[in-house]
């Protein structure tokens, strides 16, 4: 099982803006917004297609790109699935607030969280990747 997906990181309220995965290798688990590309869809056209889905924002400027790989044995419920996680994350400025959108596709909900008190072990490994690239900003 291999996938390639566009994802961005952001502040709001000086929060970090998470997704809850509904289904897939990171299910319960908080995630970056993002998804994979359309057929013929930019990486930004991708991004600005998937916030606007799964967070109800419009107004998106990328400030820096970022490449990661994960490989991942197993689903967040024990399942066994090998494969490998390929992607962007775009470090992104949001003019608009998130909107509370629940059970869109692979999305549970929206939060807004602080790292600072929220279980590591609650964080997908690339949004473990993308709080560092928000610290490093």
């Amino acid at each position: 099982m291999n996938h390639f997906g566009v994802y961005g990181v952001w502040r709001q309220d000086g929060r970090v803006v998470a997704i809850r995965k509904a289904r897939g290798p990171y299910t319960g688990l908080l995630d970056l917004p993002g998804g994979t590309p359309e057929a013929g869809e930019s990486p930004v056209q991708t991004l600005r297609r998937e916030l606007q889905e799964e967070c109800g924002v419009g107004r998106v400027a990328v400030l820096s790109w970022h490449g990661f790989e994960f490989d991942f044995e197993e689903s967040s419920s024990g399942e066994r699935v090998d494969g490998t996680h390929r992607g962007l994350i775009a470090v992104v400025d949001v003019a608009d607030g998130v909107a509370a959108i629940e059970d869109f596709e692979d999305v549970a909900a929206v939060e807004l969280i602080d790292p600072r008190d929220t279980p590591v072990t609650e964080f997908t490994p690339p949004f473990r990747y993308a709080l560092a690239l928000l610290d490093g900003q």
